[in-house]
């Protein structure tokens, strides 16, 4: 194990290794300031360029890439009150009360060392829980792998979508579009009508390029104009604690907050579906209970952004454990992560623990290093990232049509995948305009291929038997709860207010 942890380590100091590290990092650091982009767009776009490369370079840029995003999110949210990234909600609330106050630097110095420090707390999590998901492993046969996919689609249905039924249909639809083309087990055609590009399905990157990437770039162009009007921010920082070095010092004042923060944010990462929105939430929630002066959150103090900035990273570094482990994406970034697996030839679980696991140690490291290459790089150029999130829709979104209808067909060498490009990309808008969850589709599409080949070998090897595997059954009922829940509270609320219409 320490052997494969320092290859992976080494693997990273080749210069494709360096390269591709310092390239995503500068890629994400650029995109992250750019409201409504994010991780996962930024991965999409990266996909089809991987293809042909060695593994640890290719995962280097990818993860570089994702994890280079949050600092630069938390820069348009701190002086724009705008998050570049979804993840970056919560840091609005105190990161742009120190702004107005002629803060910023302040705020930007606590957000630069928290996304950092609370990053490889999160990653040295992660090299201690890395040896035990042998034994992780050991406990899946095919029935829980079947139900394991289905608890994933479930769970992560949940997210950015306007109800439970709408999440299931979102996951059911990509579990469908999974399903095209031959059979792996029957070698049947399947929803191909006699068309030959359809026979081999839909390419994983024009769908993730569809229906992220060309979705959102469809809804910021109906914009007509950037996602920010601020007006240019003050960031001289020339009264006296308000410079970065200020903002460093009340990271160090509270470090036990960073730590129970990053803490956290790895755990909460490590189930599937909580998402990086939710847990920065509930790290800044428990630092207000915890502190002394909850009254003052919101307000602009430091605590309300350490908390938040140190689970962005940490919770990426625990999307990693089930997506490695298990092959069950934690998040929406780790299931556009699965499709570069994808397309670099390797099949999360027990396959890439035994084959790849130096790839595996080399994932969290680069995440570690990322976190702090574009906390420094952030740091740098400021204005510049405050410039970049004011540029037009107009202008971002033909490049990026153009890059992205390039690069899936680069993938392929097929015009049928570039009209697949731009079909999935309307679908993905109507799913994003009538609150359908566009990470559940996603999730159900490449989950698709585990949960089918699971199903027929749950068939073969143990039948209905399958229901008396304590593990299998206890997923079942997990997956039950989370179905049922909302409307068993909606059915409880019901004779409250019938009595209440009968009283009056």
């Amino acid at each position: 194990m320490l052997h494969q942890m320092i290859l992976g380590f080494d693997s990273l100091f080749t210069l494709d290794g360096m390269l591709m590290i310092l390239f995503g990092s500068v890629l994400g650091t650029f995109v992250g300031a750019i409201p409504g982009l994010g991780g996962a767009v930024l991965m999409t776009m990266l996909l089809p360029f991987i293809y042909g490369m060695p593994v640890i370079p290719a995962l280097c840029l990818l993860l570089a890439a994702h994890s280079g995003i949050y600092f630069s999110g938390s820069v348009t949210a701190i002086l724009l009150n705008t998050p570049g990234a979804p993840e970056s909600a919560a840091t609005t609330f105190d990161g742009y009360a120190m702004t107005r106050r002629g803060q910023a630097k302040r705020a930007l110095g606590i957000s630069a060392l928290s996304t950092t420090v609370g990053g490889w707390i999160g990653v040295g999590l992660l090299l201690i829980v890395i040896p035990f998901m042998f034994q992780l492993i050991k406990l899946f046969q095919p029935s829980e792998y079947l139900v394991l996919a289905i608890l994933a689609i479930v769970l992560i249905g949940q997210m950015r979508s306007g109800s439970m039924t709408k999440g299931l249909l979102s996951g059911l639809f990509g579990l469908m579009m999974s399903f095209v083309g031959y059979d792996p087990i029957t070698g049947v055609q399947r929803f191909t009508f006699h068309q030959l590009a359809l026979y081999n399905g839909f390419n994983i990157t024009a769908v993730a390029l569809g229906i992220f990437a060309f979705a959102e770039m469809f809804h910021l162009y109906s914009l007509k104009r950037a996602r920010t009007d601020a007006a240019n921010v003050n960031l001289l920082g020339r009264t006296p604690g308000s410079g970065v070095l200020d903002g460093i010092k009340d990271v160090l004042a509270h470090p036990w907050l960073m730590i129970r923060s990053a803490i956290l944010g790895t755990l909460l990462g490590v189930v599937p579906g909580i998402g990086g929105v939710a847990a920065n939430f509930i790290s800044y929630g428990q630092a207000m209970k915890t502190s002394k002066h909850p009254e003052k959150f919101g307000t602009g103090i430091p605590e309300g952004i350490i908390a938040p900035e140190s689970s962005s990273i940490s919770k990426e570094a625990g999307n990693l454990v089930p997506t490695v482990a298990l092959g069950v994406p934690g998040g929406v970034g780790m299931a556009v992560l699965m499709s570069g697996f994808t397309i670099l030839g390797i099949v999360p679980g027990p396959s890439m623990l035994k084959s790849n696991l130096d790839a595996v140690f080399a994932m969290a490291f680069v995440i570690a290093i990322g976190s702090l290459l574009s906390s420094a790089m952030g740091l740098a150029i400021v204005p510049l990232l405050a410039r970049i999130s004011r540029v037009r829709s107009a202008i971002l979104v033909p490049f990026i049509f153009a890059l992205a209808a390039l690069g899936s067909y680069a993938a392929d060498q097929s015009m049928g995948q570039v009209i697949a490009v731009f079909g999935f990309g309307i679908v993905g808008l109507l799913m994003k305009r009538f609150n359908y969850s566009v990470p559940a589709a996603m999730i159900g599409f490449i989950l698709g291929s585990v949960a089918e080949q699971n199903l027929y070998l749950t068939q073969q090897l143990f039948g209905l038997s399958m229901f008396k595997r304590p593990l299998t059954d206890f997923m079942i009922l997990v997956i039950l709860f989370v179905v049922l829940n909302p409307y068993l509270k909606r059915f409880r609320r019901t004779p409250v207010g019938a009595k209440g219409e009968m009283s009056a």
